[in-house]
């Protein structure tokens, strides 16, 4: 198995847009409010688009795949440019075609508007955020490596997945005063397959942390491999907010198709 490299090159900076370009989208996200979906009881975090750790891992009704029908189109409609320069973009990064699929959600956003809560964001593992991400006393994020093409229904496409060759990207789109962006360890997934939740506590207080800042108008991307979380919100103010695009691709056929 090929060595990871260091831990500061482990994700790439690709740029998207420019500070116009963000506010624009920006204004769009707002303008669609009544598509927001709340994924916590208290804190003002919300998503726009399906996604598969909260509509398939987390709800056993699985609302995924309804969901990313009803609103792939509209994403389509109002960020077909972006999810297009998206892709450009990417595709020249991993060197290989980038696309889409209608069957899985297409890359969606992460919304979080300021908020005290938000200086303070547990780690937990992912069992562990799993029992409690329903709780209004406090907010988690789990501390994980990204598994989403291991969860989402490839159907027919299932055998031509090529599995151990996943991305997974975040493109700052709005930000506080403050910045944004993720912690990333120095523990890789497949060093951690036998570790019970105390064990992985215990490994990742062992290794290297970094803070990785997102660049506005640029995705963040790497293969989900290495253990990362999102970083608090360290100074939020009235009227800031956190904004995303979220995704994640495997080849399928050659080409990497980009979901959420």
């Amino acid at each position: 198995m090929r060595a990871a490299p260091a831990l500061e090159d482990r994700v790439a900076d690709v740029a998207v847009l420019d500070a116009a370009g963000c506010e624009a989208v920006r204004g769009k996200i707002e303008s669609l409010r009544p598509f927001w979906t709340r994924r916590h009881p208290s804190a003002p975090f919300y998503t726009l688009g399906a996604s598969n750790y909260f509509d398939i891992a987390h709800n056993p009704q699985l609302p995924y795949y309804r969901m990313a029908a009803e609103l792939n189109p509209l994403l389509m409609e109002h960020f077909g440019e972006l999810l297009r320069g998206v892709a450009r973009s990417l595709a020249e990064h991993v060197h290989m075609p980038v696309g889409f699929t209608d069957r899985l959600a297409h890359p969606g956003f992460h919304i979080f508007e300021a908020d005290a809560s938000f200086r303070d964001i547990r780690g937990l593992t992912h069992r562990e955020w799993f029992e409690a991400r329903d709780n209004p006393e406090f907010v988690a994020s789990p501390i994980h490596c990204d598994t989403p093409h291991y969860v989402v229904d490839w159907g027919a496409q299932a055998p031509r997945v090529s599995m151990s060759r996943p991305v997974s990207f975040t493109l700052a789109i709005a930000m506080p005063a403050s910045g944004a962006g993720m912690y990333v360890w120095d523990l890789r997934m497949p060093e951690t397959a036998h570790l019970d939740d105390a064990q992985l506590h215990e490994a990742l207080g062992k290794r290297r942390r970094i803070l990785r800042r997102y660049r506005l108008g640029a995705m963040a991307v790497h293969d989900g491999m290495s253990y990362h979380q999102v970083a608090p919100m360290e100074d939020p103010k009235p009227g800031e907010m956190r904004i995303t695009l979220q995704g994640h691709g495997v080849p399928v056929d050659g080409v990497m198709r980009l979901f959420w």
